[in-house]
């Protein structure tokens, strides 16, 4: 097995060397145009998510951010924004502003079955053993997953006072570290199709679970990540009456479970911890995230809040991994409520 030569192959280290490709703080010039473009779309009393990329023009600052937008999409991955002042504005006025910077990134896409296109990281007060729920309706530790869009956006409203902390990890550096250790195991990976639950968001009449593959090599030669484990561990659960959902073996498991660890490795995983203001665009063809537990504040409208962008970036079209291309039909086709309206928590 060959290891693979990309910007986002990094260690972390190699994100510290190479800060200034993938931070970028606003300058007050920066905040100055957001705020424009907030009082236009307010001006035309228009809402989250009925405005689009012309209703919030953002000429100079998308200027300096067009290099980051690039390492975004097909370099390192990431992009982290600090500097924003989040405490002068109120949620919903700092939600419209993350949604109009988001739209420069790429087009909205549906985040589940409810047709959120601007999607709220906060407790619900669900259980992660219920079947339904998603890792971020809880306050539990969320595993290294990778999300189901080309790029996943978060803004941090209010922070946890205790845990909450964000990691990430390339993907393509936990194929390397593969490649070098287990080799017979990444082949296994690269080869098989899993069966990954829907947790009951399949579309009207589907099957509940999808296939895909951990890590898959386009037709470009790019290899990408797909990963979720916990939803193949769970399509087990249909196999009384699906069963041409196969029985994992020992070795899948193996494989899986490898994986799993690889992508936990401290010698590969960057920690960091969003503060309230702070932005974050991931790839998600090459990144893993995830995010250690925590407490939230006892007062409701203190609890730990991010709000979510997943974003079609238009580079990605007709090179997206089948698996993702899987989601983008069924966000567009079965999730999109094309008349809904993001709660806001003002």
């Amino acid at each position: 097995m060959h290891t693979l030569q990309h910007p986002a192959a990094w260690l972390p280290g190699d994100l510290a060397v190479a800060a200034g490709r993938w931070r970028y703080a606003f300058t007050d010039d920066d905040v100055a145009e957001l705020t424009r473009g907030l009082r236009l779309v307010q001006a035309g009393k228009k809402i989250v998510p009925h405005f689009g990329k012309a209703d919030f023009p953002l000429p100079q600052l998308m200027k300096k951010l067009a290099p980051f937008q690039r390492e975004l999409e097909h370099g390192l991955g990431v992009l982290y924004l600090t500097g924003f002042p989040i405490e002068r504005f109120s949620k919903d006025e700092a939600s419209v502003i993350f949604w109009g910077l988001g739209l420069q990134f790429g087009k909205p896409w549906e985040q589940n079955k409810r047709g959120h296109l601007l999607g709220d990281v906060i407790n619900e007060g669900r259980n992660i053993a219920d079947t339904s729920a998603r890792g971020y309706q809880t306050t539990a530790t969320l595993d290294m997953h990778t999300d189901g869009a080309d790029l996943v956006g978060l803004l941090c409203l209010k922070q946890a006072p205790v845990g909450g902390d964000s990691q990430i990890v390339s993907g393509l550096a936990v194929y390397n570290y593969m490649a070098k250790t287990t080799p017979e195991l990444l082949q296994h990976l690269l080869d098989t199709e899993f069966c990954m639950d829907w947790r009951d968001e399949e579309p009207p009449g589907a099957r509940p679970y999808h296939r895909a593959r951990i890590f898959e090599r386009g037709n470009n030669g790019v290899v990408t990540c797909f990963s979720l484990v916990q939803y193949i561990y769970s399509a087990q659960r249909h196999r009384d009456k699906y069963p041409e959902i196969p029985l994992l073996t020992d070795f899948d498991r193996k494989a899986l479970e490898t994986f799993s660890a690889t992508t936990e490795d401290p010698a590969l995983v960057f920690r960091y911890r969003l503060e309230a203001g702070d932005m974050t665009f991931l790839n998600n063809h090459f990144h893993l995230h995830g995010r250690s537990q925590f407490e939230d504040a006892p007062d409701p409208r203190e609890r730990r809040h991010l709000r979510r962008l997943w974003l079609e970036a238009e580079s990605w079209n007709g090179i997206r991994p089948r698996a993702m291309q899987n989601i983008w039909a069924t966000a567009r086709g079965h999730w999109a409520q094309r008349n809904t309206t993001v709660q806001m928590w003002d």
